[in-house]
This record gives C-alpha cells, structure tokens and sequence, in this order.
C-alpha cells in the first residue's frame, strides 16, 4: 500500500497548480460554512447568555382573581403555602402593586410600586452610595435601572435620561412627592430613592423598569395611611367588606429546573391561576435563531459544495492525464481495488487538506468578526461574536475529506473500468 501513497504526492507534486487551486477552492468553501455557523452560534450564546444563566427563563409570575368573589382563586398566604408544595418548585414569594404618581423637580412618572420580601430585595446588585439595609415607617424606593426613562417633563415631552445624557442612577438620594391612590382613599407623601439597580441604559432585565420595596414595610405603610386601616386595592366580598385575608397583586415562583418550566405552568393553570413566563420567548428565540444558524450554514454549504465540484473535475482531468499510466498499471497487474483506493486516496488528499487549512483560516477569520462586534455593535470587551466549538472543527474536517472522497469516486470508477489495451493505444 505504500506504493499507493507515494504515487499519489508524486502526481499531486507533478499538478501543483492545479493542485493548489483544488486545495484552496475546498478551503474557502470550509471557511465560508465554519464562519457562517461560528458566527451563529456565537449570536445564538450571546442573546441567550443572561437568560439560561440567571433564575429569568425558570421564574413564573402567577396571577390570582383581585376583584372576584372566588377567594379560593386569590393569593393568599394559604395560596402562597400551597405553591410552595409543588413539586419542582424552587421558591415561591407574593409581591404586591399599588399605583402611583410621583414628581421630582420638574419631573413627573405614573408608576407602579412593588413590595416584595426583604430577602429577595436582599439579592439585588445595586449601584454605590445606595442604602437599604435600615428598616423604617416608611418605604425605601430601589429604582431598576431604566426607571429614568419613565419620568419626563410635560412640557416638553423629553425624560429625565434625555436630558444631558442622565443616568437613573443620578436619582439616588433625591425625595420624591408621591400620590397614592384616587378620591378620598388617596393620600400624599415624601419618599426617598435609597437604591438604584446596577446597569447602564444598554442593561435590560425583568427588573430594570420596576420600582420595589420591602413588602412588610409597604403594607404596614399603607395600613396606617388608609382610611379605616383598609389597605387601597383590596378586594371586597359580596357583602362589600374586605376580606379577613390579605390580597397579593401576584406570586413569583421559580421553578428548580428549565425543563419543568413548562409542566409546572400547565399545572397552575389547572389551578385557575393565569401565568407569564419568559421561556415561551426564550423558546421562540431559539427557533428564530436555528433558522438562522440552518440559513447561514446552506450559503456555506453551496460554497463547499462548488469546491467539491472542482475536486471532482480535478479527478476527472487526472484521470485523462495518466490513461497510458493506467493501462501500465493493469498490464503489470495491478489489482483492481489498489487501482480504485489510488484515486480515491488522492481524492481524499485533497479534501483533508483544503478542510484542515480552512479550518486554521476560519480561527483567524473568528478573531476579526470578534473585534469588529465589539468596536461597532458596542458589545462589551472579551464578548465572542463568532465561537468555533470542537465538534464544528472535527465535522468540517471529516465532512470535507467524505465529500472529497465521494467527489472522486466515480472518475475513480471510470479509471478502473478501463480496459488495458485501449489504455494503453491511447498514449
């Protein structure tokens, strides 16, 4: 078999133009489909990153009857007990809405304030110089870090985050006049934002547009500052009186795994609850961006495909070169199968060859595309736009030599069907 081989690098030496151009012709339909398919799945790692790292794709906001008369179909602390039992549920934890108006300066915001346990407000990265840690008689407001947005000027129309590039940020510590509630069962008061949410105005989570606070010091507050020490929003029964039980605006359950999100959501709903979850977005996502990654990889496929051809046309052209060699080789009796496994040994060559230097050219390619998305699409430093993972490495390989093989399997086939006298007549 040696022979084989050595006779295979002295004809592709004796070719090395032809040669060379077959090799580069696979190379660039290698890079083509490794670039195309690096940069997908590096798009794919990059908008999916914040949300299968953190708790987002495995939280569900459950949402009970507020005005009903079905208290069986409210969020009680019984309900919230009984969510908690679920299996596959990780936490479970109430949270409470009330809307209100609030002015700083010149600025005005239709808000909602959200209370929730101090033990989740606890979780919360916050910008320097906030101060949550005391508890007071009155709520400490945490700003998302996108709330800037929502206060603006109505006389001209502009936010308070448009005005000389402000950060949201730049509201902490500032008092704000708060109205809460409508009518007689309103009431003002002066509350303090004593945090901001770490992020900038390119930084979106679930959080960033909410205001929240500690949920026993909301309700207490509230308590207090309510006609009657009935709490504004309550339900009321059939009888019109509030119900023994307080009332939540809703619970955040999160569930122990990504997989059961959907399982558990099914089984609230059968409970008469309704739900919202972000894995139905994640899971939308996902199937636009296979698409992408199917589409990206088809255009590298046509350009590989074409340079397959050319192995193909290579073959066939060899084949004509060294028909008087052929016919040589028969007569002295070369087997059949040793004659076949030559053409396709060269064949294969050349596909491994092309697949292996595309390969190397794609990882330079990937370090360009990386600096480029983050000098012009503003990503952070170190973000990978285009990741070329093993398997992709070891299937282009593989995938270019099968196609090269295959590519010379039929001018292979015509070699061996050739008949030594007419081989031969034919020098």
């Amino acid at each position: 078999m040696g022979w084989i081989f050595r006779l295979c690098v002295m004809n592709m030496k004796r070719r090395k133009t032809r040669t060379i151009l077959t090799v580069l012709g696979v190379s660039i339909g290698v890079i083509s489909i490794v670039s195309l398919l690096s940069l997908g799945i590096g798009v794919k790692d990059v908008m999916l990153k914040d949300y299968e790292s953190g708790d987002t794709v495995r939280r569900i906001v459950v949402y009970g009857e507020e005005n009903g008369k079905r208290k069986d179909k409210m969020l009680t602390d019984r309900t919230i007990e009984n969510l908690s039992e679920l299996s596959h549920v990780e936490t479970v934890y109430p949270t409470y809405e009330v809307y209100a108006i609030m002015k700083m300066d010149k600025y005005i915001g239709y808000v909602l304030m959200c209370g929730i346990p101090a033990e989740q407000l606890e979780k919360f990265e916050l910008e320097e110089g906030s101060d949550i840690s005391r508890k007071g008689i009155k709520p400490k407001l945490i700003f998302g870090n996108l709330m800037g947005m929502f206060f603006y000027n109505e006389k001209t129309g502009t936010s308070f985050t448009e005005v000389e590039d402000k950060k949201t940020k730049e509201m902490l510590g500032k008092k704000l006049a708060v109205t809460i509630g409508f009518g007689e069962s309103g009431f003002s008061d002066k509350l303090a934002v004593d945090g901001v949410l770490m992020g900038d105005d390119n930084t979106y989570t679930m959080e960033s547009q909410q205001i929240y606070c500690d949920l026993d010091v909301l309700l207490r507050y509230m308590k207090k500052k309510s006609p009657n020490g009935a709490i504004i929003g309550q339900p009321i029964d059939q009888d019109g009186n509030a119900y023994k039980d307080f009332i939540y605006s809703s619970a955040v359950v999160i569930v122990d795994e990504v997989d059961e999100v959907d399982d558990v959501v099914k089984r609230l709903q059968d409970m008469g609850f309704q739900t919202q979850n972000e894995k139905e977005y994640l899971d939308s996502v996902r199937k636009s961006l296979k698409v992408v990654q199917i589409l990206l990889g088809g255009i590298g496929m046509i350009a590989l495909v074409v340079a397959v051809i050319g192995i193909s046309n290579t073959m066939m052209t060899a084949v004509y070169d060294r028909i008087n060699e052929i016919g040589i080789l028969k007569v002295l009796g070369c087997d059949l199968d040793e004659l076949l496994y030559l053409f396709l040994l060269e064949a294969g060559i050349l596909g491994i060859a092309g697949g292996v230097i595309g390969v190397i050219a794609s990882y330079g390619i990937r370090g360009i595309l990386n600096k480029l998305g983050v000098a012009l699409l503003e990503f952070e430093k170190g973000t990978q736009l285009a990741v070329i993972p093993w398997w992709l490495v070891l299937s282009a390989v593989v995938f270019s030599t099968v196609l090269g093989v295959l590519a010379g399997y039929f001018p292979a086939r015509w070699a061996v069907k050739l008949k030594p006298i007419d081989a031969v007549r034919k020098q």
